[in-house]
């Protein structure tokens, strides 16, 4: 096989192995709002992360308002140095979920894109971003990755 088969077919493999980490997790506990709280807490974050507000959520993620029942969101105050954001969304079902979480996975792969010209040393806690779906609820987490992981695996543990 000639070396840029063999790269596309690894690189294949890790973005099936990616999405199926990401998908929903049939024996995972439903994200709760208050688990921001807890991830935040958690030092994974910039200290500078503000609240979003609820309304804003659905149009940042380019979601269908009538699809997020309730959702809890912060973004780094200063985004020309950080790309570190944390949203936990409940949907109306397991469908909207599933869109939601394409959607998020968007939004990262948009802000890697942005990023690496203008702030490239985002790139790597974009890179390491939480994107899990369970149930009908979705958590985004974009943070410090040697923490973050970690900290999302202890929610429910």
């Amino acid at each position: 096989m000639r070396p840029t088969r063999v790269g596309a077919l690894i690189c294949t493999a890790a973005l099936a192995l990616t999405m199926c980490a990401c998908g929903p997790d049939g024996g995972q506990q439903p994200y709760e709002l208050q688990d921001a709280d807890a991830l935040l807490a958690s030092g994974a974050f910039d200290p500078s992360m503000g609240p979003v507000e609820p309304q804003a959520v659905a149009a940042l993620y380019g979601l269908d308002p009538a699809t997020v029942e309730d959702c809890v969101s912060y973004m780094a105050a200063n985004t020309s140095v950080s790309a570190d954001e944390l949203t936990v969304l409940v949907l109306t079902d397991e469908q909207a979920a599933q869109a939601a979480l394409e959607a998020c996975q968007a939004r990262v792969d948009s802000q890697i894109a942005v990023c690496e010209s203008y702030c490239p040393a985002a790139v790597p806690r974009l890179e390491g971003a939480v994107i899990r779906q369970a149930g009908r609820t979705v958590l985004l987490a974009v943070g410090d990755p040697a923490l973050l992981p970690g900290a999302v695996n202890g929610l429910h543990a």
